[in-house]
């Protein structure tokens, strides 16, 4: 019993120890990070100078501009012009988006593409727009159907020679391109080809083909009548299209002719 006390005692009496730390290890920590702080300043700011550096060298004039693209309807005269009045004096500093919506407000430019050309160039790729039709008396359609806006002078005049006129009330613009594309498609099978497609404010629809000859059509099933037009076309008016004036497709189950030789008949109808 009197040793069991003694050691009871004994571990009811004993204590932790506390390992200090050793003040030359502080120290050492201390410098590591003040090192490793001094490292990274040194870094930043040899990159920073580098980043100084490299923007002197290269915020320059522009030297040069590549002009791509084919062109009929703009020049790359027209283009350089646009591009170099709207450069400034910063290679860095130039504004391509700005300068790319300037060229797509040029009246034939569809879209532009810019980049630049390390070190100290432009690269400028132009598409212009193809115009399908007429619109109206002056401007254009292309097959989108959006509207090119032309001024109206002697040049444009001839870029539009020979182009089939569309007509409808604006905003109709994508409608009535839409239903040319159609009906240029139905009716080349058959060697016919549209001069003239318009579609006035009561939304009727009329044509002009080859040798003048016009076709109204009417508001309603626009291609269905057409349909029906091409089979009299092919069985009956085929061999006799150039003593035609007009056909008229506002029947239920038939077209009606007007012939040019008065003669024949003022009017006639052709069931199908």
């Amino acid at each position: 019993m009197g040793n069991t006390d003694k050691v009871n005692k004994t571990i009811r009496g004993a204590s932790r120890s506390v390992k200090r730390q050793n003040p030359k290890q502080k120290s050492t920590w201390f410098l590591v990070v003040v090192r490793n702080a001094l490292i990274l300043c040194a870094l930043g700011g040899g990159a920073y100078v580098t980043i100084i550096w490299a923007m002197s060298q290269l915020d320059r004039p522009v030297a040069s501009v590549k002009i791509n693209g084919e062109f009929s309807r703009v020049t790359r005269d027209q283009v350089a012009e646009q591009v170099y009045g709207s450069m400034g004096n910063s290679f860095i500093r130039l504004d391509l988006e700005r300068i790319q919506r300037q060229l797509e407000e040029m009246a034939w430019v569809d879209s532009a593409k810019l980049a630049r050309a390390w070190p100290d160039g432009v690269d400028v790729t132009i598409i212009e727009h193809k115009p399908i039709a007429r619109w109206g008396q002056r401007d254009a359609l292309n097959h989108r159907g959006e509207v090119i806006s032309l001024e109206s002078d002697d040049r444009n005049r001839g870029l539009l020679e020979g182009l089939p006129e569309l007509d409808g009330i604006d905003g109709m613009e994508r409608q009535v391109m839409d239903q040319y594309q159609a009906l240029t498609k139905a009716l080349a099978d058959h060697g016919l080809s549209i001069r003239r497609l318009r579609c006035d404010v009561g939304r009727s629809w009329s044509m002009e083909l080859n040798e003048d000859v016009h076709v109204n059509i009417g508001r309603d099933q626009v291609m269905g009548r057409v349909s029906r037009f091409l089979i009299v076309f092919e069985t009956q008016l085929q061999q006799r299209w150039a003593e035609l004036i007009s056909v008229d497709l506002r029947y239920f189950n038939g077209v009606a002719v007007k012939w040019r030789d008065p003669e024949i008949s003022a009017e006639a109808a052709t069931k199908s």
